[in-house]
């Protein structure tokens, strides 16, 4: 079941934010982990349970520690409250709930549940009276076992946050190349160096956003590289040149029907252009792309189920 388990997540994982995976798949793969998790809930309850249901309503039949290890699994202090251990089971769930709130918006909080959902385990299993007999190695696999996954489990949406961008194509400006309400990864990366063809999402210069009322800090514009710091780009009679060579371009809408340059990319900017040449508000418009303003490549549609695609090689 552990070995199930942890091919499913990271399966998941590569189908939802891996560029060649399909984000259906991995949806689909959590919830046959969800289903694998609930069984062997399931199949925990009933193996603390020899005579099932009528042993959790007889306080006097506590003779399992693992009953009440099983109840600090699910929540932090159950086991204790189970014991009637009110002060120490009130405290640990409190803890438990505040610690993993707080996780959420402070990285620095992360270890704390797990840490919290251990010693609730290890510590209603060592204090549960009448246990027969000790067996230290099983709760020590246990504990290990539930620092390892909550930890992974706790620190997976900061590493996305830090990892992965999500972005909505907002206009028609990336036609065919990319639809309105197409949703997109980009992955962040502050080594990231584009090259001409990349599709990449960043904020909007000054001069770009001098015309709207939405603070540029919350505009994210997508857009193809056509030239680099230092090249020279030029746009006549309908086709892209960069330093004096045509540019191959199969994802256009259109050939551009208007003139520019020549004109030579200043260092550390970019020329971005949209695939659909002649609706798009880009650096034809507005000039260039401060390496700054970068947010990263876009490398997938992830969603809807039929536009799924990597948009890099």
């Amino acid at each position: 079941m552990v070995v199930a388990a942890i091919a499913m997540i990271g399966y998941a994982t590569w189908s939802i934010f891996g560029a060649n995976g399909h984000t259906t798949q991995g949806f689909g793969t959590i919830g046959l982990f969800l289903v694998l998790y609930s069984f062997g809930i399931l199949d925990a309850y009933r193996g603390t349970q020899p005579g099932y249901a009528a042993r959790i309503a007889v306080p006097s039949g506590k003779s399992d520690p693992w009953y009440a290890v099983f109840l600090s699994q699910l929540l932090p202090g159950l086991g204790h409250l189970y014991l009637q251990q009110a002060a120490m089971g009130g405290g640990l769930l409190v803890a438990g709930l505040v610690t993993a709130w707080l996780a959420n918006a402070a990285p620095q909080f992360v270890p704390m549940p797990p840490l919290i959902w251990a010693f609730g385990c290890c510590h209603v299993y060592v204090t549960f009276p009448h246990r027969a007999g000790r067996q230290g190695r099983a709760i020590a696999l246990l504990v290990l076992g539930l620092l390892i996954m909550r930890l992974a489990v706790g620190s997976m949406p900061g590493w996305i946050r830090q990892a992965v961008e999500q972005c909505i194509v907002p206009t028609e400006s990336m036609l065919p190349t990319l639809q309105v309400g197409d949703r997109l990864f980009v992955r962040r990366d502050p080594a990231y160096t584009p090259e001409i063809g990349d599709i990449v999402v960043f904020t909007p210069p000054e001069a770009a956003s001098a015309n709207t009322q939405q603070d540029a800090a919350d505009l994210l514009y997508v857009k193809r590289v056509i030239g680099l710091p230092g090249q020279e780009v030029a746009i006549t009679n309908g086709q892209v040149y960069v330093d004096t060579r045509p540019l191959a371009e199969s994802y256009l809408q259109a050939d551009p029907i208007y003139e520019w340059g020549p004109e030579t990319v200043p260092a550390n900017s970019y020329f971005v252009l949209g695939d659909n040449r002649n609706e798009s508000f880009d650096s034809h418009v507005w000039g260039y792309v401060p390496a700054q303003n970068l947010l990263g490549a876009a490398y997938k549609i992830y969603w809807p189920p039929n536009r799924v695609q990597p948009l890099q090689p």
